[in-house]
């Protein structure tokens, strides 16, 4: 059996549960770029039917009840909803409906994110976000889903990590739409995702008032490789800033809450020349000696930077929400300590009394990882690539007892 986690407290009404993904998990998502990609090779794998909770998400909703989940991240899938321009998928809507009411049933919280890195292949085919009308197209969508059935949320998630889309996509050139070294491109795209988040937060407290509005952002704490070298030093500030800092100069103030995803730090160094020198090279092993273990993707595991993570945006003065932290692995005892080294941050950081809303593992379940496939196992639940068929794991159980508040220790990991 595991231990049962962190004995820190945590405030009263902290939302407890899981983040996942429509295209990670659904199946059968026809009319996204992502699907698209995949059907021509652009990809290495195919998402096929994933997890297939498009159709068995009561089952798994099931999962999160009796584990004592209060809370549940979740994404609408845009292409579902509106799979040619301007033609809205009543059916869609309507399994979206009752999705929020199954969990409502078992007084779980949604966490509804509006998008997720996925388009609807007509949007990209015409330029995606580097359209001029993007952000306008967009808070068409978002109007439509909020009044369908916005009343029964009260957590939106405009967008997931645009910083991250626009890397992957523009700059690393490995996601749709596969633009490699795009800075221009890339640039413009960040300008047209933060443009789209300020125009669906305002629809969406236009309809909903009392309504939580926030965007999801991969928090990648920086750190210089050699702290005694002062370009290490002016480095690793640029790179921070460029990555953590300038997404929320073009957002302005229009968040209820920040969404930090966080997984792991990122350590520089200083180039000689060109962009390198003024923003540095993550540090190898060779340069870098303090690096701790790191997961099947080859992300290092750090948990102390969770904890700066949430003391450097507590300065922002909103409410912080942990929607993704996770682990990829197949060795289940590893993600029973990052659960527990991780938590001991959250639990110190309200100790401290930063304002949190709660924490969302990633994930509930094996699932589709984007150009990695299958390969990476981020879930409490292992799931079956040729079957379906889901097994829980003991990190489940671990966290089912955080969920549920029983800090007893006993037995082994």
């Amino acid at each position: 059996m595991p231990a049962p986690g962190p004995t820190g407290k945590f405030p009263q009404g902290f939302l407890w549960g899981v983040a996942t993904a429509a295209h990670q998990v659904e199946g059968g998502n026809r009319h996204n770029d992502w699907w698209e990609a995949e059907q021509r090779g652009k990809v290495p794998y195919r998402s096929g039917d994933a997890c297939d909770h498009y159709r068995l998400y009561e089952a798994d909703f099931d999962l999160l009840q009796a584990w004592g989940h209060n809370c549940h991240r979740f994404s609408i899938e845009w292409s579902r909803v509106e799979p040619e321009e301007g033609q809205w998928d009543s059916d869609a809507i309507e399994h979206y409906r009752q999705v929020i009411r199954a969990l409502r049933i078992r007084n779980i919280e949604p966490v509804v994110t509006l998008h997720h890195f996925s388009n609807p292949a007509w949007f990209s085919r015409g330029g995606g976000w580097l359209r001029s009308d993007a952000a306008r197209v967009f808070e068409r969508y978002v109007v439509r889903v909020v009044e369908a059935f916005g009343s029964e949320v009260r957590f939106w998630i405009t967008i997931n990590e645009p910083t991250v889309y626009v890397l992957q996509g523009y700059v690393n050139g490995i996601w749709p739409p596969f633009e490699q070294g795009k800075r221009l491109k890339a640039a413009r795209v960040l300008v047209a995702l933060t443009t789209a988040h300020r125009k669906a937060y305002r629809a969406i407290k236009s309809r909903r008032p009392h309504a939580m509005v926030g965007f999801a952002h991969n928090a990648l704490q920086v750190e210089p490789c050699n702290a005694g070298r002062a370009t290490d030093r002016v480095a690793a500030r640029l790179r921070s800033y460029l990555l953590n800092g300038l997404i929320f100069r073009l957002i302005g103030a229009s968040f209820d809450f920040i969404g930090l995803n966080y997984y792991t730090r990122c350590c520089v160094r200083a180039g000689r020349r060109g962009m390198s020198l003024v923003l540095g090279r993550a540090c190898t092993t060779e340069h870098h000696r303090h690096q701790g273990a790191k997961n099947a993707v080859g992300w290092e595991i750090y948990p102390r930077g969770l904890g700066i993570v949430l003391a450097e945006f507590a300065r922002i003065g909103v409410p912080l929400f942990i929607t993704e932290n996770g682990v990829a692995t197949d060795d289940d005892r590893l993600r029973c300590s990052f659960l527990d080294d991780h938590l001991q941050q959250v639990a110190s950081a309200a100790h401290d009394g930063i304002k949190l809303l709660g924490y969302l593992h990633w994930t509930l379940m094996d699932n589709f990882e984007w150009h990695l496939g299958t390969g990476p196992r981020f879930g409490l639940v292992a799931v079956d690539p040729q079957t379906g068929a889901r097994k829980s794991r003991p990190s489940a159980e671990l966290f089912a007892r955080i969920c549920r508040g029983d800090t007893t220790r006993g037995g082994n990991r």
